[in-house]
């Protein structure tokens, strides 16, 4: 879907695309629901629902199972909800990759609620991102399930050393479940430019494996935690 306006993808079911499912791109208002797209765990690229260089999308009451992201948001996205989609297996639902080669891109006002993760790699990350909000979030057995990094590198030849990729005004609210790894929260953000404006509220993970425990990684975010949230994590205020 290119250059689209006022438009809807109502009932669709999708069966084992050999890349992206469904794309969306320069378009604007377009409502997109009760979907179901089905891919093998193991397929690359199949991302179920792609957005990118697009405003005013909504997302809502869907099921997506695939290898790659359930649902990716990129450059130039702005005002994206996300509602009540169940994911898994795949990638979860991401923000980015953003700024590649060095270029200059923005994503803006995102917000995903009531969504359940199952076995799936990531949560929530994120980009170059400002104003995005993850709300009554499931996780089950997810192997990243809140993760941001300024260091993402999709590519084969990345410049490590520094970041020029903001990320800014980020809040988990409600966010419980369990992981499969043992960190649970990662805020991997650049010493260059600090992810600021990073919030927690009421954010509960532990271990999907028996006895075992989770922990936090977290360098150069700033930002603070409300009510309880487990694990601590270090570099945010209470």
């Amino acid at each position: 879907m290119l250059g689209c306006t006022d438009a809807q993808i109502l009932g669709l079911r999708s069966i084992n695309s050999p890349m992206m499912h469904i794309s969306v791109g320069n378009s604007e208002r377009v409502n997109i629901s009760d979907i179901t797209i089905v891919a093998p765990e193991n397929s690359p690229n199949t991302d179920g629902i792609h957005v990118q260089e697009s405003r005013f999308v909504d997302i809502r009451n869907s099921i997506i199972g695939t290898g790659d992201d359930c649902v990716s948001l990129s450059e130039g996205d702005e005002n994206i909800s996300v509602n009540n989609v169940t994911c898994g297996p795949g990638h979860g639902i991401s923000i980015g990759s953003l700024g590649k080669k060095g270029s200059r891109a923005t994503a803006s006002n995102i917000h995903v609620s009531n969504c359940t993760l199952t076995q799936t790699t990531n949560g929530g990350g994120s980009g170059f991102a400002k104003n995005i909000s993850f709300e009554n979030i499931i996780m089950n057995d997810v192997l990243n399930p809140i993760i941001i990094d300024q260091y993402y590198c999709p590519d084969s030849f990345c410049d490590a050393s520094s970041s020029g990729v903001e990320v800014i005004d980020v809040k988990y609210i409600g966010v419980t479940g369990t992981s499969s790894s043992e960190v649970a929260i990662a805020l991997n953000c650049s010493q260059s430019v600090p992810c600021s404006g990073i919030v927690m509220d009421t954010v509960d993970l532990w271990s999907a494996n028996k006895g075992g425990k989770v922990q936090s990684y977290c360098i150069s975010a700033n930002g603070y935690t409300r009510n309880q949230v487990t694990p601590a994590v270090s570099c945010l205020t209470q």
